[in-house]
């Protein structure tokens, strides 16, 4: 392809991308004031020990609450607390409440929260309406601030969280970005990963369940994996046969750690995480370059795999990023399209081999 149309296309995903951010109504959607319906705040303590944590943002209940495990590491007293009876799906209970200083979005206010047993929800701390004073709710979004309210958290807050949850929107339009990374990194880097886009998937499942329950979940299913792709190689079962049993037994992995887990973070896990086939997948060509090539060059390949899954997701949680796959994101999905397209169209020496072949043209 002549230069010339190479940098006309260029210049043309930019355009794109720069116009429809210029001309986005919704481009001050993320202000002052304005949180998502699930945020990082920070609690303080009675003693003034302070943590920060995920907490449900819910304008529909009139009053927060925080776990009971979270209180008692904060240091309150809940055996002297005083309690006050609450009414909920599962009738009147008696719950200690507690005083402690909520930091949102900037603001910082002293409230009264009521303690309950949140283990098996997906946030310790449900922010109420009775909190929310000066501050407007955008719903579907979440992650827009933190506790000082200076500006978004970066990808590794998001990362950190347990199931940040991105919406599905920003997701969609941020994945044609993941893959022009997966161009870049074979067509000019020259990177192999267990299946082409793989890492893409990996990474789609890190955005929505957070980095370390990903990893967790990541190598309990290819271990579990390898070891029934072992016992499989020997039955002599056709490829789509074995295929099947792997998707099955990285079920019953996911299934167990719901069992495990439990709770509404068990249920994004297994229920908009890491996908299942591409495990499979993934699982069976680890194996196959393990018996071809040794358990070096495995390991390597399906490191690379995770790694890059890692780097894809960090890059699709970046504030900024994140912005554009909010506000734009037909706009954003295009121009990655483009530049993919033109990324593609590179046909010289890869990195890998600029750093092979330098040694040897040296002592040419």
């Amino acid at each position: 392809m002549p230069t010339v149309i190479k940098v006309v296309a260029i210049a043309a995903g930019a355009a794109i991308l720069l116009l429809a951010a210029l001309l986005s109504p919704s481009r001050n959607v993320t202000g002052a004031n304005v949180v998502g319906d699930q945020e990082m705040v920070q609690l303080a303590g009675p003693a003034g020990t302070t943590i920060q944590v995920k907490a449900i943002i819910d304008t529909g209940a009139s009053a927060s609450a925080m776990d009971t495990r979270l209180a008692r590491s904060l240091g309150f007293d809940l055996d002297a607390a005083p309690r006050i009876t609450v009414g909920s799906s599962l009738g009147k209970q008696q719950r200690p409440v507690v005083d402690t200083t909520i930091k949102l979005a900037g603001t910082e206010r002293t409230a009264k929260i009521s303690v309950t047993d949140r283990s098996r929800r997906d946030a310790p701390v449900l922010i109420g309406r009775s909190e929310m004073a000066g501050l407007q709710v955008h719903v579907g979004k979440q992650m827009l601030t933190t506790p000082e309210g200076s500006a978004a958290p970066s990808s590794v807050a998001v990362l950190l969280t347990p199931s940040p949850s991105i919406d599905v929107e920003s997701l969609l339009a941020l994945l044609p970005l993941a893959a022009l990374l997966v161009v870049i990194a074979r067509v000019w880097i020259g990177l192999n990963t267990l299946g082409t886009f793989s890492p893409v998937l990996l990474a789609l499942g890190y955005t929505q369940t957070g980095v370390i329950a990903g990893l967790i979940t990541t190598t309990a299913m290819v271990t579990v994996g390898l070891a029934a792709q072992a016992v499989l190689q020997r039955t002599q079962l056709p490829r789509v046969a074995r295929l099947a049993v792997l998707v099955g037994v990285v079920v019953l992995v996911l299934l167990g750690i719901r069992q495990a887990i439990g709770g509404a973070h068990a249920a994004v896990l297994v229920g908009a995480s890491l996908p299942v086939v591409v495990t499979a997948v993934i699982i069976e060509r680890l194996w196959e370059q393990w018996d071809t090539d040794g358990w070096r060059p495995a390991a390597t390949s399906g490191l690379l795999t995770i790694a890059f899954g890692l780097v894809a997701a960090m890059l699709m949680v970046t504030p900024g990023v994140r912005w554009l796959g909010e506000n734009v994101p037909m706009a954003f999905a295009a121009a990655c399209c483009v530049w993919a397209f033109v990324a593609g169209t590179y046909r010289g020496l890869r990195l890998t081999e600029l750093l092979r072949f330098t040694p040897a043209a040296r002592a040419g």
